[in-house]
């Protein structure tokens, strides 16, 4: 998905992948809008915050693990990648984003063994402080060789695949029990509920309370 918006955070430019994520029917009917005008409030509002830290730091925003909702109500996971443009004084002139449609499921790795048994070793130690180096060790890899492995193969680093293994278990559990939002960050592997939330918060775009609201 390509777009690209002014400083107020209008869309100026987009391809067709960005108007289907959006629910539009084509290009045409993003020009003019902004995040707010199609996108859930809390989803709008972290793409606004990330574009504002990109704005007022000239920092890019470099491969953000993301979570979205597909049309057709599928999970889906984006690397987003973010810049500022600047015109030829130097000053922001608005942003350009890129993002990445990771449709390569993490079970995909099944016919490289090695692969596959990192990703069975960080599935099953979803509750606990699992390293790169512990995945290294599972596939009987170095770390460098699992890091370019697992980038060729499903498009993600070690640290971005435990992440969303821990936030697919909590995605699934929010959706089918009551349990407290803080047993289920224990379970996935988060210290405490806040450092939970605030993980969830910038990868799915809305707090866990407000995802199971909606739900």
């Amino acid at each position: 998905m390509f777009c690209v918006k002014d400083v107020d955070g209008h869309y100026l430019a987009a391809n067709r992948a960005f108007a289907e994520r959006a629910g539009v029917a084509g290009p045409g009917d993003v020009i003019g809008r902004t995040a707010h005008d199609l996108f859930p409030r809390e989803l709008a509002d972290s793409y606004v915050a990330q574009d504002r830290d990109v704005l007022a730091t000239g920092h890019p925003l470099t491969n953000e693990l993301e979570f979205i909702t597909r049309p057709d109500g599928s999970i889906g996971w984006y690397l987003t990648s973010k810049s500022r443009l600047v015109d030829d004084d130097g000053e922001a002139d608005g942003i350009v984003s890129v993002s990445v449609d990771l449709r390569t499921p993490a079970d995909a790795a099944a016919p490289h063994e090695g692969l596959a048994r990192a990703v069975e070793f960080a599935r099953r130690h979803l509750d606990a402080s699992t390293t790169v180096a512990d995945l290294a060790d599972a596939a009987g890899l170095t770390v460098t060789q699992l890091e370019r492995a697992m980038s060729r193969v499903l498009g993600l680093s070690p640290k971005q695949l435990v992440l969303r293994l821990r936030l697919e278990q909590a995605l699934a559990e929010l959706d089918a029990s009551d349990d407290p939002i803080v047993d289920i960050a224990q379970r996935c592997g988060y210290y405490d509920q806040s450092a939970f939330t605030r993980h969830f918060q910038r990868v799915v775009g809305m707090s866990p309370g407000a995802y199971r609201r909606r739900a």
